[in-house]
């Protein structure tokens, strides 16, 4: 097992000018969802999503944006949180956000319904969520292999309230928050998946009793 080091080291940080007309991986999603809920608050109110808009669509030079630009973007905002603000409570849960920047499909299904999960499985796993290419998960890949493994499971709510407890609980079973290929095996082993499944279950289930 990999020795801790700092959570988000070494990491990348999000270029949104990169991100347009492409579906987001699910690390670049975590990438913009950390760096721009600045208040920490488990969503994306109007502000923060706002800003996230203007930083994809418009120049940096704010001289260079014409009044006819802010019309649309503003639109397109208002537009897009209409569409895929489910509950309209006026910002984003991690849920909603993930249908609106449509990020690509759960790479961990392709591997988890698999009968036997082999070690070239694990090493296309560490490949696929390790951006910065240290042979570690942690940080925003830490988080989007985990909330991919929350996605995976339809009965649990896609949330940051639900990943960050999933981490914690990978956490608590491994003694470790950062990830090589043996902790990853582990943590994909049906019997740790099913151990995981049922804690956030059970915590579901209390919190809507």
């Amino acid at each position: 097992m990999s020795k801790k080091i700092a959570a988000n080291s070494n990491q990348p940080g999000v270029d949104v000018k990169k991100l347009r007309n492409k579906k987001l991986t699910s690390t670049e999603f975590m990438q913009v969802w950390f760096h721009y809920d600045k208040d920490r608050s488990g969503f994306l109110e109007y502000t923060e999503f706002s800003q996230f808009m203007k930083d994809l669509f418009l120049k940096k030079n704010p001289t260079d944006i014409s009044a006819e630009q802010v019309e649309k973007y503003t639109a397109e905002v208002i537009h897009i949180m209409d569409t895929y603000d489910e509950n309209r409570d006026g910002r984003f849960e991690m849920n909603e956000l993930a249908k609106a920047l449509k990020i690509e499909d759960n790479y961990l299904n392709k591997i988890i319904n698999k009968k036997s999960i082999k070690d070239k499985h694990i090493q296309s796993i560490l490949k696929h969520y390790d951006s910065n290419e240290d042979r570690i998960l942690n940080g925003f890949e830490l988080k989007a292999f985990v909330g991919d493994l929350v996605r995976s499971t339809p009965d649990i709510p896609y949330s940051y309230a639900m990943v960050e407890r999933a981490c914690r609980y990978i956490e608590e079973m491994l003694g470790d928050n950062n990830l090589d290929t043996d902790a990853i095996k582990l943590i994909l082993a049906l019997d740790s998946r099913q151990m995981l499944h049922r804690r956030l279950s059970e915590h579901t289930q209390k919190a809507s009793a």
